[in-house]
């Protein structure tokens, strides 16, 4: 019987799938609607669900049965260099309430997040470290938390340029940021960001919001074997 993940903040699955590859069943939850979302899916607000998971209520359906762990993924634009520009809105920092809730359900967590946001001793993975990435750029995505002991493989970067994938273009980021010098063609940009996060499901919105499956697989190969002691 596979273990059951909660997905919180879930967005188009690519951190499920990861999950999924690792031997889990996965529930999806996030307030927009996911009509991609490649397994069980609740359109509700996240924390909302959280705060009736710890408080053992059952009021969504997801909550029909029990689960033995949880990923979160909170809206990371509050600590992303897009957040200080001119025109930057303000976004709310939800790590903390997140953790906190967390750390009520008394189960073996994963929060992601981006680069510069106030997550606990992290944990690094390095995108070429999984094998991520395309025949001409290298993938570096990798903040984790955890409340368990998660090992992680050295970087192993290539010297490749990076592909950045982010905002609305695909992004070589040894260049000026400009459509001359650095961004890709919607076309090419979508084809080279859905093989590097190996997501081929998935829209140019999806990807620049979503976890490649390759991190949440290593990660819950390592979860699957904490339960199992833990049992």
């Amino acid at each position: 019987m596979r273990p059951r993940l909660l997905d919180l903040f879930c967005g188009a699955g690519g951190a499920a799938m990861g999950y999924h590859r690792a031997g889990f069943e996965v529930v999806g939850v996030d307030i927009r609607p996911q009509p991609r979302y490649p397994f069980e899916f609740v359109q509700a607000d996240a924390l909302q669900v959280l705060r009736f998971y710890v408080d053992d209520a059952q009021p969504w359906e997801g909550c029909a049965e029990r689960f033995d762990a949880i990923h979160a993924s909170p809206p990371c634009q509050a600590h992303t260099a897009l957040s200080v520009m001119w025109n930057a809105r303000e976004h709310p920092d939800l790590i903390a309430l997140t953790r906190a809730l967390l750390g009520q359900t008394g189960l073996p967590y994963v929060i992601e997040n981006v680069e510069g946001a106030p997550l606990k001793d992290p944990v690094r993975i390095c995108g070429a470290s999984v094998g991520l990435g395309t025949r001409t750029h290298e993938l570096r995505r990798h903040r984790f938390e955890t409340n368990w002991p998660l090992m992680v493989p050295p970087c192993a970067h290539s010297g490749r340029p990076v592909l950045g994938v982010y905002g609305d273009h695909a992004r070589d980021r040894r260049r000026a940021r400009s459509v001359e010098n650095g961004q890709f063609r919607a076309a090419e940009g979508l084809a080279m960001a859905r093989e590097a996060f190996e997501m081929s499901w998935a829209t140019w919105r999806d990807i620049s919001q979503a976890i490649p499956p390759a991190y949440t697989e290593l990660i819950g190969h390592q979860l699957a074997q904490h339960l199992r002691v833990a049992a």
